[in-house]
């Protein structure tokens, strides 16, 4: 009698760049200052870093051994193993950086002091205080613009990254590929 065995091979880097790609619709239906960005920036590390595994999954037969390596490395050894040079100062490496180094910030930062203007009253100070005024440089960086313009950036990460090993450029959207198993040897 034959037995039936449903399979599914799945990829991590589809359910984080899903999740992205929804944070991305929400930015561009809703009014885009009102959303909190942070989530966007944790997101974009963890779709680069999901599909940096993927692809030296697929490309490195050691890859397990090597995966805990810090993002850069991993993105060198892909590198290395296609027989090319990463470019650090151009994009889309470049972007990769300043993802990782806000990501890095957020989820690594200590807490920092932040002063405003000496002024000579007490009540724009105290306004200061309100709201978001007094925020280090490195997050200042974190807005609007940078969030929207990400998203091309980060296109064109994943299409750089898969063209290394001659992926398509949607390769980074494979959510998953599934199938069933038949087996026909008699049960024993």
């Amino acid at each position: 009698m034959a037995t039936y065995q449903a399979y599914f091979d799945f990829t991590a880097q589809s359910r984080s760049v899903g999740a992205l790609m929804k944070m991305y619709a929400l930015l561009d239906k809703e009014q885009p200052a009102k959303l909190p960005l942070a989530p966007v920036v944790v997101f974009l590390a963890f779709s680069i870093e999901s599909y940096l595994n993927s692809l030296g999954a697929r490309a490195i037969p050691f890859w397990d051994e090597i995966e805990r390596l810090p993002w850069k490395a991993k993105v060198s050894v892909l590198h290395t193993t296609a027989n090319r040079e990463a470019d650090w100062g151009q994009d889309p490496l470049q972007f990769a950086t300043e993802v990782f180094r806000l990501r890095d910030k957020l989820a690594h930062g200590k807490p920092e002091r932040v002063l405003g203007p000496k002024l000579p009253d007490h009540v724009e100070p105290e306004k200061m205080l309100v709201g978001d005024k007094l925020q280090p440089d490195w997050y200042k960086s974190l807005n609007v613009e940078w969030v929207l313009s990400a998203k091309d950036r980060f296109h064109a990460l994943m299409v750089y990254l898969g063209a290394l090993f001659g992926y398509p450029e949607a390769d980074h959207l494979h959510s998953a590929s599934g199938g069933i198993f038949v087996d026909d040897e008699p049960a024993v």
